[in-house]
């Protein structure tokens, strides 16, 4: 069910404007509408709308909304003749391209209180015993299962546009977020600023910080301090195994632990 401020502003300023009508009958279906049967066919219709039939267009105006999901995407995705044909219509030039666009920040952001995303054969098993009943998947794995379809529609995280994402769940532990986005392309090394280690390594995420430096982020003096800091020691002893040469003040700070 969707919640009232999930809604796109220009429903509720539709619903607002229809609250002074005094047909209640009809404000009491839109809310209806709103609130209790807003089905992936009705978001799929409003995004086709806002991005006026142009696929990418739409993929745009849909990530914008808390109602994005992997079913609107599948949606999209199924209506590309139909999208094609209405854009030709409106005689639209393709203005946009899908690996222009960008993953919103939201979606790799975490929830403490639920389990991490997983992959591989325990993702296949876990999709499979939910089914179309995506109420039995956290809020953890549809943003990972949303990622996962966005890169598959060629939205790219190469060259930039995926520090943020990487980042993001570098400092979560989020590790097979990480892995999928070192897949696609992401830069390891964030930049040259190896800020992805540096907020696996702050934050304690020693499976993550092994993936990163297995992707060409360089273990280095600075990541050994800041482990040194947070007093993370399985951190600290990978660090030095794999090189991670301490400098005096790191070496100070190892006498107090």
């Amino acid at each position: 069910m969707a919640k009232l401020d999930d809604l796109p502003h220009e429903l509720l300023h539709k619903l607002l404007i229809l609250s002074s009508n005094e047909q209640l009958v009809i404000v009491n279906r839109w809310t209806y509408t709103c609130l209790r049967r807003t089905t992936t066919r009705t978001c799929y219709k409003f995004v086709r709308q806002k991005g006026r039939w142009e696929k990418v267009q739409v993929v745009a105006s849909a990530l914008q909304y808390k109602f994005l999901s992997v079913d609107l995407l599948d949606q999209i995705d199924k209506n590309k003749d139909e999208l094609d044909d209405g854009a030709k219509k409106l005689k639209k030039k393709r203005k946009l391209k899908m690996k222009e666009l960008k993953i919103p920040s939201r979606l790799f952001q975490c929830e403490e209180t639920q389990d991490m995303p997983v992959g591989g054969r325990k993702r296949r098993r876990l999709l499979k015993s939910c089914g179309n009943n995506s109420s039995g998947i956290g809020e953890n794995q549809k943003r990972y299962e949303i990622v996962k379809k966005l890169l598959c529609m060629k939205i790219s995280v190469k060259e930039g546009r995926g520090n943020a994402g990487l980042m993001l769940a570098a400092k979560a532990g989020n590790l097979e977020m990480v892995k999928l986005l070192l897949k696609k392309g992401a830069d390891a090394v964030v930049g040259g600023e190896n800020k992805a280690l540096l907020m696996a390594v702050v934050y304690g995420h020693l499976p993550v910080v092994k993936r990163l430096v297995k992707a060409g982020a360089p273990v280095s003096s600075i990541a050994l301090r800041y482990a040194v800091q947070k007093k993370h020691c399985p951190v600290i002893d990978w660090l030095m195994k794999n090189g991670a040469a301490p400098d005096m003040v790191t070496i100070k700070l190892l006498d107090k632990l």
